[in-house]
């Protein structure tokens, strides 16, 4: 979550080109009569990663094309004509349709994906035959190979315009006075006080109670489910944990990427975990939602960078990149670091924000030369925002089940492991801030119950937490008598299994709710099989995407084919009184998927046009019947 966005404003001069959907013509007859069992067509198992809508974007590339092309070579020297349009996607629709998605116009990708348009971009045209063309020597180690970064015909003595202006620092370090009582940090162990969510509340370090992992060894997406013990939590207003809300946590960065970046920075040992008092002049770093205000607090450089600086969520800026080149010492690394500041950069500058997913470690190891002081680099990053995740959960259930001692409270929820490819090896790969660091304690947890210990009384292991004040419309939305439908692909179904267990403690209500639960491969990565409840194979439909031959076919299946095989209950519950339908999980694929099912199914139900369906959902939107939680 960002508190504020890096990109500059949308570029101008850049004509609006909305990509348009293909329609297909849709004609049913009515639905008829209450009779809704489940469709037999439906498999035992679904896919959070669906099939996009093909867009059309001929038009989009005519006007591309249009536009002026600029030499360009890769880092291995071979030379390429790429247009100044298209430095941040190829020329081909696929890559096209990857980035844009449907509905965007061309000024809100470029946008968005290169932080000031591509119409910025200067070409260069130095004299590369001369004499005195003095080419830029490209740094030669494993992290700058891997930016992939594509640069123009550069020179040591080739003209900048437009370079993004060194950034102020606001921020500075000073002795701790020796009136302050002695600082003690717990940073592997929670976040500093300051770091608060919403003052004058603080963060709350919660027990935790349980960890195990959902999905089993093979699973393309690890998942782990926790049961955090919120008893002592305390009152804040009289507002209470609810079935569908959800909770923030406020994750550390790993301590390997801390030490890394200290490393690179060459900060010595015994000065990351000295006492130090920080000044602030401007801003609410580094509480959450703090003020704007001037701080002075005692700290240390290892709290900063473990609780407070983004280090690695956030694609580059032109200000990071800036303040890197004013610290390289050596001239080819402060030329590709200027360039990539100035408007003749800015394709290469695209291609880093669009292209790699980089550490702040990374980009200092790719300019080994260039040794920012902490104050100035702190002063350029984002501040590191809590994760929110939805209870998996009804907390009076769960605070209920047997076994339970001392009338314990719970909440549990479920998080998907998020991995990208990493640097430093070939096939290494590294994890999500939030998700990581509830991987480590799931992991730590769980070792120590395989090896006999209690975790418990003996780990401690506590999770920095608060309780979510966004409004979630999930948890707005739900309750009431009517019927209603479930859909959710991946981790998106975890809210689900509280509304079914709330329903279900109080009647039977299996005539009343049904769930579409997206998955890869039933036999991996299912989610909460077994746990909802007497009547979990009467409301549960299972959706697999995992291909299989059937009938001498490659078939696969998602989400939104089965809400089009569940047509008639989708009816159903959507023209019933008080009948909703919840739709949870990733807003590309299954998201965009699922609307299109939805509008087809009014179609074929109501006998209506494509564009009466839309409308017809929009007013169930606004009516609160029709709810969407997407990300």
């Amino acid at each position: 979550m960002s508190t504020a966005n890096p990109i500059p404003s949308e570029p101008r001069r850049i004509p609006q080109l909305t990509l348009r959907p293909s329609h297909a013509e849709h004609s049913s007859p009515r639905s008829s009569g209450e009779d809704v069992p489940w469709s037999g067509h439906s498999s035992d198992s679904e896919a959070p990663l669906t099939p996009n809508t093909e867009p059309q974007v001929d038009e989009l590339i005519d006007k591309l094309q249009e536009l002026p092309a600029a030499a360009v070579n890769f880092t291995d020297g071979t030379p390429r004509q790429r247009r100044a349009s298209t430095t941040l996607i190829s020329e081909s629709p696929a890559d096209i349709r990857k980035l844009l998605g449907d509905g965007e116009t061309a000024t809100k990708l470029i946008s968005q994906c290169c932080g000031g348009g591509c119409c910025l971009l200067k070409t260069l045209a130095p004299d590369t035959s001369s004499p005195d063309f003095q080419p830029v020597v490209i740094p030669d180690n494993r992290a700058f190979r891997d930016l992939k970064l594509r640069l123009g015909p550069l020179g040591l003595d080739t003209e900048l315009t437009s370079i993004t202006p060194l950034s102020s620092v606001n921020m500075s370090f000073e002795s701790v006075p020796s009136t302050e009582p002695r600082h003690m940090s717990l940073v592997h162990k929670e976040p500093p006080r300051f770091v608060q969510p919403h003052p004058p509340y603080q963060v709350y370090s919660a027990p935790l109670y349980h960890a195990r992992e959902l999905t089993k060894p093979g699973a393309e997406k690890r998942t782990f489910h926790f049961d955090l013990d919120v008893t002592d939590y305390p009152d804040e207003g009289g507002v209470d944990f609810k079935v569908g809300g959800a909770i923030g946590i406020c994750p550390p960065n790993a301590p390997e990427l801390v030490d890394e970046l200290f490393d690179v920075l060459c900060i010595p040992k015994f000065v990351r975990d000295k006492p130090v008092t920080l000044k602030t002049t401007t801003g609410r770093w580094p509480t959450i939602w703090g003020d704007d205000q001037a701080r002075q607090l005692v700290t240390t450089r290892r709290e900063l960078l473990t609780w407070c600086a983004d280090l690695q969520s956030f694609p580059p800026t032109k200000n990071l990149l800036r303040v890197m080149a004013e610290y390289a010492d050596a001239p080819n690394e402060k030329k590709i670091l200027m360039y990539m500041s100035a408007a003749e950069g800015q394709a290469a500058f695209c291609d880093l924000r669009t292209t790699s997913h980089v550490t702040i470690a990374q980009l200092l190891n790719a300019f080994p030369s260039s040794k920012p002081p902490l104050p100035a680099l702190l002063s350029t990053l984002n501040q590191l925002m809590p994760r929110f995740y939805s209870l998996s959960n009804d907390p009076h259930v769960s605070s209920a089940r047997p076994g339970l001692p001392g009338n314990r409270r719970l909440i549990e929820i479920a998080v998907t492991i998020h991995e990208t490819p990493d640097w430093h090896t070939e096939n290494s790969v590294r994890t999500g801030v939030g998700s990581g660091y509830m991987e480590r304690i799931a992991q730590q947890f769980i070792n120590a119950e395989n090896e006999g210990i209690d975790p418990r009384s003996v780990l401690d292991i506590r999770v920095p937490m608060f309780r979510g004040l966004m409004a979630n419309p999930l948890s707005q939305r739900f309750g009431g008598d009517g019927p209603m439908v479930l859909i959710g692909a991946g981790v998106g179904m975890a809210p689900f299994r509280g509304f079914i267990l709330n329903k279900m403690k109080n009647a039977n209500c299996a005539n009343k709710i049904w769930l579409i639960q997206g998955i890869r491969d039933s036999m991996l990565d299912e989610l909460y099989s077994g746990e909802l409840g007497d009547h979990e194979r009467e409301i549960k439909r299972v959706v697999q995407s995992r291909k299989e031959r059937v009938s001498g076919q490659t078939e696969a299946k998602y989400v939104q084919d089965e809400v089009r095989l569940q047509a008639d209950i989708i009816w159903f519950v959507i023209n019933a009184l008080d009948g909703r339908i919840f739709v949870c999980g990733s807003s590309k694929g299954m998201g965009e998927g699922v609307e299109r099912a939805l509008v087809e199914v009014a179609m074929q139900k109501g006998g209506i046009a494509e564009e009466q369906a839309r409308e017809f959902w929009a007013r169930k939107k606004e009516d609160g019947q029709y709810v969407m939680e997407a990300w």
